[in-house]
């Protein structure tokens, strides 16, 4: 089910999901503008890069 609101709408309830719907797509433009701001970090190997570590006690 999909939802719309009327921008205009005078019910304080309405208003209130407006104001905060505004406030979080800002958020979510600002966020995602300094993404891209920040270099990306190296990348570090995954696990299975990594070999196979013993368990201290183990014999295989």
């Amino acid at each position: 089910m999909v939802l719309f609101f009327a921008e205009d709408s005078q019910h304080p309830f309405v208003k209130r999901a407006m104001r905060d719907a505004r406030k979080v797509r800002k958020e979510l433009r600002e966020a995602g503008a300094a993404r891209r701001l920040v270099p990306d970090a190296p990348a570090t190997p995954s696990r299975s890069l990594q070999g196979r570590r013993r368990m201290p006690g183990r014999s295989e």
